[in-house]
């Protein structure tokens, strides 16, 4: 998992081609007259769902990991809280491999928090509980496709 301000978005492009590309997207785009849709964002295998999440407690926010795909969430509105655990070994519901998602029972721990003009990058190995907040959010969540670079 990583946790930074947008402005060093672009510093992450070792560890991903895709960061680059995501950051020329953000500078170039205007969040509040795009309707909230899955778009392109210029990086081959990716995309960006924006979207409007209502709010939601930390009871009720439900840990998530994807197995192909990273993670690039970015809050456009307001706060998000998220929480955060290792991918656990077991306790997954279902994967649904169409999707790439699993949900996972366990409780989190630790709950991270990320203001606007921050991002939050979660990897396969980092299940997360996103969409924590007491307004409805707009966010951006960049869907990077897993390159053998980045596999752990």
């Amino acid at each position: 998992m990583i946790i930074d301000e947008l402005f060093h978005l672009k510093d992450y492009a070792g560890l991903h081609p895709a960061f680059e590309t995501i950051a020329r997207f953000l500078e170039t785009h205007e969040w509040d007259t795009m309707a909230d849709g899955r778009y392109d964002f210029g990086f081959e295998g990716g995309w960006v769902n924006l979207q409007t999440v209502v709010p939601k407690t930390e009871g009720q926010a439900v840990l998530e990991a994807h197995r192909r795909m990273i993670d690039v969430q970015v809050p456009l509105s307001c706060v998000e809280r998220m929480g955060y655990a290792p991918c656990p070994s077991d306790g997954e519901t279902v994967y649904d491999a169409e999707k790439d998602i699993a949900f996972y029972k366990q409780p989190f721990d630790t709950v991270v928090t990320v203001h606007c003009g921050m991002f939050a990058v979660f990897f396969p190995q980092d299940a997360h509980a996103p969409g924590i907040t007491a307004e409805t959010l707009r966010k951006a969540v960049f869907k990077l496709p897993l390159l053998e670079t980045t596999r752990t």
